[in-house]
This record gives C-alpha cells, structure tokens and sequence, in this order.
C-alpha cells in the first residue's frame, strides 16, 4: 500500500485528531496515548469530520451528533452496521504517514 504523509508526529499530541484529504476522500490519524492510528475520516451519520470530534481514550465522538467509534477497531458504537474501515500507521522520523489500499475500488 502506499504510504502519504499526514504531518509530525510531534505536533499531534494525545488525545488529537488529525484530519488529511486525499485522493478525494477524507482520513483520520489519532493519537491514543503515543499510539497513531488511522481510518476513515467522515463520521456514517452526517459525514462530519471525525478528526475535530472529542477523544477519549480509544474511543472518538463525533462532534456533531454524538456517534462514537473506536478507532483502534473502526467499530461504531453507536450503530452496529457503521463501522469505519481502519488503515496502518507507521512513524518515519516524526513523520506520520497513512497506508491507504490503491487496489480497493471503494477507496478511490
């Protein structure tokens, strides 16, 4: 999978949300407790960005209408059936970067 950077490590503190476009679609990275993961960046409601919603732990709330989600699993707890498709996050010399599936045609 390619990689696409997102920013520095460094400037995502615990408990952030950064949110990064690309290829037409919006992605999410957290920083749970020094820990980066990544997923899909809209929330299944309203499509709300994820990245500016309330972190607690492991679990995101959409700043909109309260939907959660884990973001180490991508499961909803709001909702069964709107779980978010999660991707591998791997730190370069402080640089966050996302792996996103090129070969998934839902994903472009």
């Amino acid at each position: 999978m390619p990689k696409f950077k997102v920013g520095k490590a460094g400037t995502l503190r615990p408990g952030e949300g950064r949110e990064v476009a690309l290829l037409g679609r919006k992605y999410a990275v957290f920083n749970v407790g020094g820990k980066f993961y990544g997923l899909d960046g809209a929330c299944k409601h309203m499509k709300a960005s994820l990245a500016h919603g309330r972190c607690d732990g492991p679990v995101i709330t959409c700043y909109m209408h309260n939907w959660q989600y884990d973001v180490t699993t991508g499961a909803c707890l709001t909702q069964d059936w709107a779980a978010l498709r999660t991707y591998p996050v791997e730190i370069i010399d402080d640089d966050i970067f996302i792996d996103i599936d090129m070969g998934d045609p839902d994903e472009v």
